[in-house]
């Protein structure tokens, strides 16, 4: 008879924890790897109250009276040319603060702050009907533009309903790490974006856990688990979190690196929209601001890595996608190559009171049209008037932002393409 065998025949033990003698079968058989098999000194039923009590006493979430909340619950600033005039549009609000804004990567689609999704085609505006995957939440069916084998296409593609509503209405404070969302009362269908939350996946645990004990999923909770230190990624320290770059940008990690193309684009953003210094030599950045998700380079360089494209020089640009905007954002900003952004330098610095491309040549006593790319210019002809003159560049200038839009069709993403094709020059520009 073998070792083995011997303990099995045992007919009772004593449990050490509980004291009581039991059959042996209620004791948990150890068959180590490099060692004899024997049984656990307490009895199965102490193991599990044991392991019950462990997990409930891990899972109990008492927050000190000192925590400091360096994180707060904040919506997003939507640019008005973004929202869908559903007045003329046979299609009725769930309430009076629902607005579809305009899905910038996706095809002719918008989606609202109640996670309702309207898509144009066939002429008309059409309300999505979306479905349910089998976790329960709602997806939608969109053509997104994407970059695949060197050429941005539009490709067929689920569109999750909370999570765009997040991404669309709700400032992530961390976009690298907050992949899940909650939705209040853990209610799935519910896309209201006051009711959802981005959270990383051990802050979306504690909250369901306590929710499903307590009933409670309150904002002032889940706002002290955000900045709970024991829920956050190991990268993450309160110092991180200063406003190190022109007192408004900060790192949000303790993993950045300095040295990157991407960090240094992101504090040249900073620099000209918070520098004074800057601003005495670029004038015409007095004004624009960063948006709240971007003050974090962290969630900066998320985006960063998402849009690049391209085997060729690029610029951060927030002028082509939305004429006038003053906001860097992930929904106004986009990559293009130096020469597109060149076509979309005002040179109001130079010109005075003139409109956009006239000069006024002392010499002949007449107006001068001409265009500026690339450091050099094109003579478009002397005219008597500012205003023959400003007809003559901007039927030039919009042709040739077509033909560069043309040019690099395909190279862009779709939404740099369509607002270059339908750009507009204006006397006041």
């Amino acid at each position: 008879m073998n070792i083995t065998e011997s303990i099995m025949n045992e007919e009772s033990k004593q449990c050490k924890k509980c004291g009581r003698i039991l059959p042996i079968k209620k004791f948990r058989l150890v068959k180590g790897q490099h060692c004899h098999p024997y049984y656990l000194s307490q009895c199965k039923e102490f193991e599990y109250k044991y392991q019950r009590e462990y997990l409930e006493k891990k899972d109990m979430v008492e927050f000190s009276d000192n925590l400091e909340i360096l994180v707060q619950r904040k919506y997003k600033e939507i640019k008005p040319e973004r929202i869908l005039d559903i007045s003329e549009i046979d299609i009725i609000p769930l309430g009076t603060d629902e607005i579809f804004v305009k899905l910038m990567d996706y095809k002719n689609a918008w989606i609202s702050n109640y996670g309702r999704v309207i898509r144009f085609s066939d002429s008309r505006y059409n309300l999505l009907q979306g479905g349910y995957d089998s976790y329960g939440f709602l997806r939608y069916s969109l053509k997104k533009n994407i970059f695949l084998d060197g050429r941005w296409i539009y490709k067929t593609v689920p569109l999750y309903a909370a999570k765009a509503v997040v991404e669309e209405f709700i400032v992530n404070p961390d976009k690298e790490n907050n992949s899940y969302v909650w939705h209040s009362g853990y209610d799935k269908e519910d896309c209201y974006y006051r009711n959802l939350y981005p959270l990383n996946q051990e802050q979306y645990r504690i909250v369901k856990n306590h929710f499903n004990k307590t009933g409670n999923d309150s904002e002032e909770f889940i706002v002290k688990v955000m900045n709970d230190i024991r829920f956050k990624p190991d990268d993450w320290s309160k110092r991180a979190m200063r406003p190190t770059v022109c007192k408004r940008g900060y790192h949000g990690s303790e993993n950045v690196d300095c040295t990157s193309k991407s960090y240094h684009r992101w504090c040249d953003m900073l620099n000209r929209c918070y520098n004074e210094k800057f601003h005495k030599r670029q004038p015409q950045y007095k004004g624009c601001k960063v948006c709240e998700e971007w003050l974090n380079y962290s969630n900066f360089k998320v985006w960063c890595d998402q849009n690049k494209s391209y085997d060729m020089p690029l610029d951060l640009d927030k002028d082509i996608l939305w004429k006038g905007n003053k906001v860097y954002s992930p929904e106004t900003c986009c990559f293009v190559p130096h020469s597109v952004n060149t076509l979309f330098l005002s040179g109001k610095k130079s010109r005075g009171a003139l409109p956009l491309g006239i000069h006024y040549d002392k010499s002949k006593e007449k107006y001068r049209a001409e265009m500026s790319f690339m450091g050099s210019q094109k003579k478009l002809g002397t005219f008597d008037t500012a205003e023959e003159a400003f007809a003559q560049y901007k039927e030039y200038k919009e042709n040739s932002i077509k033909s560069v839009a043309e040019q690099y069709q395909g190279q862009m993403p779709d939404k740099v393409y369509e607002a270059m094709v339908n750009w507009k020059i204006e006397m006041g520009d």
